[in-house]
């Protein structure tokens, strides 16, 4: 590539990151992908990372790991996608050998990471990001004709993040549905259990009124409460006739989530969390679970469910782009990383355009 240097969010130290130069990624591998970011998302996670939240993250390193690409060059032994397609880039990246990747479980990969995030990769909150081992099922998808990056950017993250938790907790049609936490992944769960798995109830909590309110409003939750307003376990008992809800799924991963989370349950229920814990000891109302005997499921999403979940978008079963609130180039996203981050101007998913010239 003839650019040699471009612009790229990257997390100096702790509350510390700005937009600077670093050099243009290059072909190392013969099965690496280098690709231009035409849509970049900003992730939870992203904050708590530049916040010096999620301590087993090095710095200085690019930040992001939501994003479609133009593939604009490929390593020799890339068969499956060409310079100018346009793809999904998955978020985990799996050397493919190793017993995680084995077992399927790709964000444990002893030889890849997590974009901008676990390992050493550089991330996609830039112009270009490099791919390695992007030969592997689900590295790169390509974006069917008829769609937009805006119609898929949510889907390797924050589609398969709620699709895994639904799945871990045997999530069935018919079934009562509290959401403990409602921002992307949260929003994503009680879009899917509404409009695919056929829930007969979904209930939506969160402290932020305007993530309760675009729940209700795009008729993907039955009822909506506010714990801070909100007797929210009282409320969820009235809801579901006194039994409590079949299935919860915990976002936050805090201490008092997780225990207004168990006490949602009904007996036998399940508490499935798919929250990024920063605090690596948070308490649990072990006693409660065991002689109500509610099952606690967890997990980090394994990249499945991703073509699904294209055929779902392509057949109008579900639109995620509701949750798209704000957008800028990449010349404002350490305004996007504020905003996005302090839940300023009722945001729930800031997206990143290329860089302005």
């Amino acid at each position: 590539m003839e650019q040699a240097t471009m612009k790229a969010l990257v997390y100096h130290e702790p509350n510390k990151y700005s937009l600077t130069d670093v050099p243009v990624p290059q072909i190392v591998d013969p099965y690496d992908v280098i690709g231009r970011v035409t849509l970049a998302a900003i992730c939870t996670s992203d904050i708590h990372t530049v916040r010096g939240e999620l301590v087993n993250v090095t710095y200085p390193k690019t930040m992001g790991h939501e994003c479609c690409v133009e593939v604009v060059e490929v390593g020799s032994k890339i068969t499956h996608v060409k310079p100018g397609d346009l793809c999904i880039l998955n978020p985990g990246v799996a050397c493919g050998k190793c017993l995680a990747c084995k077992l399927g479980i790709i964000v444990a990969c002893k030889n890849g990471g997590v974009f901008g995030s676990r390992g050493p990769l550089e991330g996609c909150h830039a112009e270009y990001v490099r791919a390695p081992y992007a030969h592997h099922k689900n590295g790169l998808i390509k974006i069917p004709e008829g769609l937009t990056e805006e119609d898929v950017i949510l889907i390797p993250d924050m589609l398969a993040t709620a699709w895994y938790g639904l799945k871990n907790a045997d999530f069935k049609k018919g079934q009562t549905l509290a959401v403990i936490g409602v921002g992307p992944v949260g929003l994503s769960a009680c879009l899917l259990a509404k409009k695919v798995f056929g829930a007969k109830q979904v209930i939506a909590v969160d402290i932020l009124q305007n993530r309760v309110d675009m729940a209700l409003a795009e008729g993907i939750a039955d009822a909506g409460f506010n714990p801070n307003t909100d007797d929210v376990v009282k409320l969820i008992q009235e809801a579901t006739g006194g039994l409590g809800a079949e299935v919860v799924l915990e976002t936050p991963g805090l201490a008092e989530t997780m225990a207004m989370s168990v006490a949602a349950a009904r007996p036998s229920g399940i508490v499935s969390t798919i929250a990024v814990f920063s605090d690596p000891l948070v308490p649990m109302p072990l006693l409660d679970m065991i002689l109500r005997n509610i099952q606690l499921k967890m997990g980090i999403q394994k990249s499945e469910g991703l073509e699904e979940m294209l055929d779902w978008i392509k057949e109008g079963k579900i639109d995620a782009k509701f949750m798209l609130t704000h957008r800028s180039p990449l010349n404002d996203i350490e305004n996007g990383y504020k905003v996005f981050g302090d839940h300023e101007d009722g945001c729930v998913k800031w997206v990143i355009t290329p860089y302005e010239r």
